[in-house]
């Protein structure tokens, strides 16, 4: 079974902020998501671009998790604005994700 992939929409700022949390986290644990990250973000925020606009990063829940589990390490109010808006972000999408798979159910596909 393939994990369950979910988007989160960050502007360069708090991409920094995620960043210097998984930082804080035991290297071999993170390096793979780091690297992840800063690849999109080299992609997104290409030179010119406006770094206050949010792009969209794309993380395994499995990513997700352990980025939330970063931000808690952190004092809360460098963090609770990000932590509340990435909830409502999950929330939405999983919600979306199971209005989808009822409808596919009920349509018996």
């Amino acid at each position: 079974m393939s994990a369950r992939v979910l988007t989160i929409r960050l502007n360069v700022q708090e991409g920094g902020l995620l960043l210097e949390a998984l930082a804080e986290l035991p290297f071999k644990s993170v390096f793979e998501l780091i690297g992840k990250l800063n690849q999109q973000a080299n992609e997104l925020f290409a030179p010119g671009s406006a770094q206050h606009e949010r792009q969209r990063f794309v993380l395994t829940e499995a990513e997700l998790a352990l980025t939330i589990k970063a931000l808690g390490n952190l004092p809360y109010h460098r963090v609770h604005e990000l932590l509340a808006d990435l909830n409502q972000q999950i929330q939405a999408q999983l919600n979306n994700q199971q209005s989808s798979a009822a409808a596919k159910a009920y349509a018996g596909i």
